[in-house]
């Protein structure tokens, strides 16, 4: 039974950052830096440095969820409903491209962290997500489920431009918008959960 409730938070949180759709953006941007700076990055330096800030952020957010809640006051209800719309606008925004996300750093191993790795990857969905399941499972299942999901998200990042080559760029854009479903199928689960514990449903 841990083994498959940690499985399943991996799945979710795997899903919520979804790489997949993150990568024909993330080529984009590498191969612009390549060609307009002179100062060379390898693809392999990249994803490492966004691996990285990936786990610590999940780590960091696995560890302070609880004691978050509990310091501002919130309800798991609350959070659940507040958590599911920000999944579900997060979904619909996946399915656009991140229409509200843009590339600002100018260069692009500071911008591993941010836009990259938060909020691309570890955004106020995985955020919000890490804080809901903290009301239902210990610390250490979320930090087995982050660390599991971090190392899928980093071998899908890894492989990135093979991936593009195998599934072309519509394949990978494909692959994206189909977890952008899940994130927001997710969210309203979330939601539907909320309202039932304040018997509104």
């Amino acid at each position: 039974m841990e083994l498959y409730q940690t499985v399943i938070i991996a799945i979710k949180l795997f899903a919520i950052m979804d790489p997949f759709s993150i990568i024909p953006y993330l080529l984009a941007i590498f191969e612009e830096y390549s060609q307009s700076s002179d100062t060379k990055v390898s693809w392999n330096y990249l994803i490492n440095k966004v691996e990285l800030a990936v786990i610590i952020l999940l780590v960091f957010f696995s560890l302070i969820g609880k004691a978050f809640l509990d310091f501002l006051g919130l309800t798991p209800a609350s959070l659940e409903i507040g958590g599911g719309i920000i999944l579900v606008y997060l979904g619909i925004d996946t399915m656009g491209g991140f229409q509200q996300l843009k590339f600002l750093g100018r260069s692009i191993v500071e911008a591993a962290v941010t836009p990259i790795a938060t909020p691309l990857i570890v955004g106020p969905g995985t955020m919000a997500a890490l804080v809901t399941l903290s009301v239902s499972f210990p610390v250490y299942y979320l930090l087995i489920g982050s660390l599991i999901a971090a190392g899928i998200t980093y071998v899908v990042l890894r492989f990135g431009p093979l991936l593009v080559k195998i599934l072309g760029r519509t394949g990978t854009v494909a692959a994206g918008r189909f977890t952008a479903i899940i994130i927001a199928a997710f969210g309203v689960q979330l939601i539907l959960e909320g309202i039932s514990q304040i018997n509104l449903v």
